[in-house]
Parts: C-alpha cells; sequence; structure tokens
C-alpha cells in the first residue's frame, strides 16, 4: 500500500504538476473606461428595471446612420475601421480601429458614418431600462 502512494505521488509530481503549470495563463487588460461623455458631461442610469445590451454595427463603405440621439449612456468599441460622429453644428469626431467613446443623453442629435475604407465594425453597450430604446431618429 505504501508503494501505491508513494508512485502516486511520484506521478503526480512528474506528470501533472509541469502540464498545470505551463498551462496558458489568462491575460486580463482594461481597454477603457470613462466617467463623462465625449462632450465632457457626467451621466446617469436611467431608472426602472435595469438592462444591459451588446450592439454589433456594421457599416459598409461610405455608409452613414441617420441624426439620432440616445437616451442611455453607451459605450462604443470600433473593432475595424473609421467611423465618424457628426453632429448637426457640422463639427465631427472620428474613431479607428481599437478605440472607444462614451455618449449620453446629452449628447446632442448626431450621425454616424463610416468615412474609412472598407467595412467597419462597431460594438455598442448600452447601460438601458427594459423597453426603453437604443436611439431615438431626430424629426
Amino acid at each position: 500500500m505504501l508503494n501505491f502512494i508513494v508512485t502516486t505521488l511520484f506521478s503526480l509530481i512528474v506528470f501533472v504538476l509541469p502540464a498545470v503549470a505551463s498551462a496558458e495563463p489568462i491575460t486580463v487588460t482594461d481597454m477603457f473606461s470613462s466617467s463623462t461623455t465625449i462632450e465632457g458631461d457626467t451621466f446617469n442610469y436611467p431608472s426602472g428595471q435595469a438592462e444591459m445590451r451588446l450592439v454589433r454595427a456594421e457599416f459598409e463603405e461610405g455608409a452613414t446612420f441617420p441624426l439620432h440621439t440616445h437616451a442611455t449612456p453607451l459605450l462604443g468599441y470600433i473593432e475595424q475601421g473609421e467611423l465618424t460622429l457628426t453632429k448637426e453644428d457640422g463639427t465631427s469626431q472620428s474613431w479607428g480601429t481599437d478605440e472607444s467613446f462614451v455618449l449620453g443623453p446629452k449628447t446632442p442629435p448626431h450621425t454616424m458614418g463610416n468615412t474609412g475604407k472598407g467595412t467597419a465594425v462597431m460594438w455598442v453597450t448600452f447601460a438601458a431600462t427594459k423597453d426603453l430604446p437604443n436611439l431615438d431618429l431626430a424629426s
């Protein structure tokens, strides 16, 4: 019996521990955080039953989403390409691959368009409430 225990422990030390020790580690990287929007405004989460949403939007080259606003805070991340937010007053701001931004209810009406080459891909996380739309088209 002692032989069996010694052999088992030896096997664990020689074969199992090196395999576990050489496993690839998990890397966690904070990519972006902000407590203000692109205008420098703070934001509050809407009241009601909280609902987080994740949306992936693809913009073909030259495509522009119409003038709109957001009733909730959102975090945008550009996976690929270049997107430009243009406000009613004509001012604009662009983001490229691996860049992020925050918008909120105080962000003026704006469009979002692909101003780069090829398809642009944007991921958006909305801090919303149940039944509240992600955006409102401007009239």
